[in-house]
């Protein structure tokens, strides 16, 4: 195998994947550095008891025709042998909050009349959300895949507004407040921090259109996996980068834990900017820069139990279920772990065409990294009985919260598996096991965003740190590292012109 190339991307996340596609494309020569066996980072699945568990990406929005993530999908081939399941027109997401469910329909007309509904004497200000949602989301060219792209990083002022301020202000409904404020946990929303542009986002994305990959999402990472090598790019597994080899600011070369050396022109960093700070040497990059990367602070991270049960025990519904114990939806802003569980998202495997019945769920919810900080330094498949027993209890103590609404998962209970902060932490290469990457703050517009270009000429960032999460972030994050070597209007307007 070669030692040159013009390209490596360190990790095999989405947004590496996406950039070694594009890339190879235009004829560059690629290299993909995987630290772990498995590629696609959030998109690994693993099996168990015969099902399919997917560590990430349990349903994904904006899919259908002339939306934003379907014409994406259309560039990079990401129809082509999977499968979707658009989820139910009348409930994509069920939100249990303190006792009351609440259902949202895909379509905002649809979303609209859903809440008028339940809030009849708040139709105005149901007008006034889905106004601003609109608003928001056409100050937001690239999402919308717009040419000509600016991105202001400061004078917008949706950078600036607060969402859960800003909901408050359009309606003295309580209830109202906290149900549109619902979807919040897709993205580990702060009350006092997370501005209401990611909320349009993630709202716009989902009510859009919501739809579940049907099998493992690992088909996504594989199908991008193969285009890459047929492209003439090599994607490598089992290679932990540990230095970027640097001269006259430039990265030379990259050095895995073998100590093999790859060369390049250009390096494309789709870890989380503190894991890549890590991987350069004291001096040889600037110091206020690489305390910026480090000192991110990150969303919170998340604890997931993969469970299977009896045949024929559980009856399939084409929706997600999300439970707010309390009558606020804003987890991540009260989380305590002595009152631990508060909230769950309940999601399921699509069952196959003859059944009504799905044998494999999985329950996720918010958790503290510190939580299980003390077994981060032990081996990942080894931290011994206190870690293992920590993990079934806190399992339990999930599958009972949701067995109070779903009775039959703890009667017909047959195995189940455990992903912790540190889970995340090993996989995805968080410094604390975020799922969701690093914090956006509208007192912090600025601050928050993270250019795809650093401070070391031929470094660049990729993924869900640089300004959105989740499939659709990631996406746009691609196109904006990759728009740095072909020119960003010159691959919008590709992406638009794909049939």
């Amino acid at each position: 195998m070669e030692s040159r190339y013009n390209i490596i991307i360190i990790g095999s996340g989405l947004g590496g994947l996406l950039c070694g596609v594009t890339l190879s494309r235009k004829g560059y020569k690629v290299l993909v550095l995987e630290k772990n066996h498995q590629i696609g980072g959030s998109l690994q699945s693993f099996k168990s008891d015969g099902c399919n568990f997917n560590t990430g990406m349990h349903y994904i929005g904006s899919l259908d025709e002339g939306q934003t993530l379907n014409q994406i999908f259309k560039y990079f081939n990401l129809f082509d042998g999977i499968k979707y399941q658009r989820l139910d027109e009348s409930c994509f997401d069920i939100f249990n909050i303190d006792g009351k469910e609440f259902k949202f329909p895909i379509g905002f007309e649809k979303f609209r009349n859903q809440m008028y509904s339940y809030f009849p004497d708040n139709t105005s200000d149901i007008d006034n959300y889905i106004a601003e949602i609109h608003e928001t989301i056409s100050t937001q060219d690239i999402y919308r895949l717009k040419e000509q792209v600016d991105i202001d990083t400061g004078n917008n002022k949706f950078l600036r507004l607060n969402a859960w301020e800003y909901i408050k202000s359009i309606t003295n409904n309580p209830k109202l407040q906290q149900v549109l404020s619902a979807l919040n946990f897709v993205y580990a929303g702060i009350k006092d921090k997370s501005p209401f542009y990611i909320h349009a986002l993630i709202n716009n994305h989902f009510i859009s259109s919501s739809y579940r990959i049907i099998g493992s999402t690992s088909q996504i990472a594989l199908n991008l996996r193969d285009q890459i090598v047929n492209n003439g790019g090599i994607v490598l597994t089992d290679n932990k980068v540990e230095n970027l080899i640097i001269e006259d600011n430039k990265i030379i070369a990259v050095e895995t834990s073998d100590k093999n050396h790859y060369y390049a022109d250009e390096v494309i960093s789709n870890i989380h900017p503190a894991s890549t700070m890590n991987l350069i040497s004291d001096g040889l990059i600037k110091k206020s820069f690489r305390n910026r990367m480090i000192r991110k602070e990150n969303t919170i991270s998340a604890f997931a139990v993969h469970i299977k049960l009896k045949e024929n025990s559980f009856r399939y519904f084409n929706s997600n279920y999300n439970f707010y114990k309390r009558n606020d939806v804003w987890y991540a802003s009260y989380y305590d772990s002595e009152l631990w569980p508060e909230h769950y998202f309940m999601h399921m495997s699509v069952p196959p065409e003859n059944s009504q019945y799905t044998s494999c769920i999985g329950l996720l919810t918010h958790m503290k990294f510190e939580e299980v900080e003390q077994w981060k330094h032990l081996p990942a498949e080894n931290r011994g009985k206190e870690y293992n027993d920590f993990k079934n209890q806190k399992a339990m103590k999930l599958i009972d919260l949701a067995s109070i609404r779903f009775p039959e998962i703890k009667e017909n209970l047959l195995s189940y598996k455990v992903s912790t902060p540190l889970t995340y932490h090993d996989y995805l290469g968080s410094p604390d096991g975020s799922m969701y990457g690093t914090l956006r703050d509208f007192n912090k517009p600025i601050g928050s965003y993270i250019s795809p270009r650093t401070k070391i000429d031929n470094l660049f960032f990729t993924g869900q740190n640089l300004n959105l999460h989740g499939i659709l972030g990631v996406s746009i994050s691609s196109i904006l590292t990759c728009g740095e070597f072909i020119g960003i209007n010159n691959l919008i307007k590709e992406i638009n012109n794909t049939h």
